[in-house]
């Protein structure tokens, strides 16, 4: 069984402003970067055998400050980076139309076979491992629609979740 803390990178500057960087590689702010040390004080005195990192720069940078105090070394996968938003990209998130998104963007559908994807990815290369894998805002609310067992389209339902706030599972 693998145990699972799912989180997000700290804040960007992108953030800030509500722009939807998709698979840019975004900038921690200040904040942000504090809140990837707080998030690994929070964590230094829990076993991880693990940490897995969007291969994006603000998750990857995130995922160092928490490797750090473990001793370890973030996996990066490209499995794990935020949801494509195509012509979205730059834009505010309040112009999205879920319902009706452009061939462009990555689909709902194809978000949560991604997701199914990424669970598969950590079953074969992390057995009985307890992991945390630090991610995005759209693509976890996909891990958590496939690790409850919902629809796919049921995660634009769920918030999105706070910068480096935590998740945990068993799978």
């Amino acid at each position: 069984m693998i145990e699972l803390i799912l989180s997000r990178h700290g804040e960007t500057l992108e953030n800030q402003q509500h722009i939807l960087q998709g698979q840019l590689p975004g900038t921690l702010s200040p904040l942000g970067k504090a809140q990837a040390e707080n998030l690994a004080e929070i964590l230094k005195d829990e076993r991880l055998n693990a940490v897995v990192s969007s291969d994006l720069a603000r998750s990857y940078e995130t995922a160092l400050a928490v490797a750090k105090r473990h001793g370890l070394t973030p996996h990066q996968t490209p499995l794990l980076r935020e949801m494509d938003w195509g012509v979205y990209t730059g834009q505010r998130l309040d112009d999205v139309d879920w319902l009706n998104l452009p061939p462009s963007v990555e689909s709902v559908e194809a978000l949560y076979q991604r997701a199914t994807d990424f669970i598969r990815y950590l079953q074969d290369n992390f057995p009985d491992r307890r992991i945390i894998a630090i991610g995005h805002g759209a693509f976890n609310r996909a891990i958590i629609t496939y690790l409850e067992g919902k629809k796919a389209i049921e995660m634009i339902d769920l918030p999105i979740m706070e910068n480096t706030t935590r998740i945990y599972f068993k799978i």
